[in-house]
């Protein structure tokens, strides 16, 4: 069933102010959050000591990689009245999760695919860029995110998909340059990976890093050099769209996080236009073959459809309109045919925790207009159901 997506418009523009605006006027979400997540730590075999050394050792290294970032922290832990390790904690939770699996592993226990996210982007050499996932996690989870808006003192404005107590994930980014006048700056979606050199231990967390360029980022080289700074001990793809430095023009890439990393996977090309996916799996050059991949894994298979989705808008060579549809994308994310693992994933309500993922929300963002259109609940049944739009 879908619902209301929850959002949140930040006052402050302090980073500190804004942290501890957001923690105090949703403490008892960021509490269920971390609830939640201790929860599916556990099941993932992690101890409550481990997630308190652990939310404690990436305090530094965030303070090193954004002192901004690790001033929001101590603010949301503040406001929701939350010890600072608790609230690194929310941040690394791939981190920790990462940390669990290396266990499972090492007990010939691989967990099942940890999310079932799909990512396209559309690049048409007539139209603005238009981007779209579907955002597959655990569903104890499910009233555990919200969309939070929050403008920056250089004038910039962030629209992310988040969860209480995380600084960001799924996002567009915008400039301010007078009044309301503002021009789209960056996109961002983000999939889950896993690699074999993960450890989860301290690091930069990489959703930390996913803000970060949000943030920061004016161009696509940018977003990777913010990247490059990150020693990360988990991964993720951050699937990026932005000015490319040389010609100016829209470009998009794949930065794949991983230790040791970044790869970067760039898109494919046609004569209508640039198109790029991803899914749960490493494709970029010098990544590929670290995957740790359970054998119900269907990452593979879904990168084909969403390829062959986003390569055959490009071959249309129709641009993007002014104001496209969110529905026509979700209608197109909406597939079932690899089953329950499908782009489109239903859920296993009768699974353990830590195996009862699904469609949480559908996102389809427009960089060159800063704009974010979001839908609480799989593609399947956003005709049924509302979008909020915002950034």
């Amino acid at each position: 069933m879908t619902s209301e997506v929850r959002s949140y418009q930040a006052a402050a523009t302090d980073p500190y102010e804004r942290g501890r605006e957001l923690g105090a006027d949703n403490a008892a979400a960021v509490h269920e959050a971390y609830a939640r997540y201790t929860e599916l730590w556990a099941a993932y075999g992690v101890t409550p000591d481990e997630v308190s050394e652990v939310g404690a050792a990436v305090l530094a290294p965030i303070e090193v990689f954004s002192p901004a970032l690790r001033s929001e922290i101590a603010g949301i832990a503040t406001g929701a009245r939350l010890e600072g390790w608790q609230v690194g904690a929310l941040n690394a939770r791939t981190e920790l999760m990462a940390l669990g699996d290396r266990r499972l592993v090492a007990a010939g226990r691989l967990p099942g695919e940890v999310a079932e996210c799909s990512t396209l982007v559309r690049l048409p050499r007539a139209g603005a860029p238009l981007s779209a996932q579907t955002w597959d996690w655990h569903t104890p989870l499910a009233d555990s995110w919200f969309v939070w808006t929050l403008r920056l003192p250089t004038g910039r404005q962030v629209c992310t998909l988040t969860e209480y107590g995380i600084v960001g994930k799924i996002g567009v980014a915008s400039q301010i340059t007078s009044g309301t006048s503002r021009h789209g700056v960056l996109g961002l979606h983000f999939n889950a990976l896993r690699h074999r050199g993960d450890t989860g231990l301290g690091g930069v967390p990489v959703h930390v890093v996913a803000r970060r360029i949000l943030d920061e980022a004016q161009t696509t080289e940018q977003a990777t050099a913010i990247a490059a700074e990150a020693a990360v001990t988990a991964s993720a793809a951050l699937t990026v769209t932005a000015r490319d430095e040389q010609s100016a023009d829209w470009s998009t890439c794949t930065l794949e996080l991983h230790p040791g990393g970044p790869s970067v996977q760039p898109p494919s090309a046609g004569d209508g236009g640039c198109w790029l996916a991803h899914t749960n799996h490493f494709v970029a050059a010098g990544a590929t073959g670290q995957d740790m991949l359970g054998a119900l894994s269907t990452t593979k298979e879904r990168l084909d459809r969403v390829d062959r989705l986003a390569a055959t808008a490009a071959a249309t060579r129709a641009p993007v309109p002014a104001a496209p549809a969110p529905q026509d994308v979700a209608d197109q994310l909406a597939t079932h045919d690899l089953g329950p693992r499908s782009v489109c994933v239903h859920g296993f309500p009768d699974a353990p925790v830590g195996q009862r993922t699904a469609t949480l929300a559908v996102a389809v963002a427009e960089p060159a207009a800063g704009r974010l259109h979001v839908h609480a609940g799989k593609p399947c049944e956003a005709s049924q159901g509302t979008w909020w739009t915002g950034g």
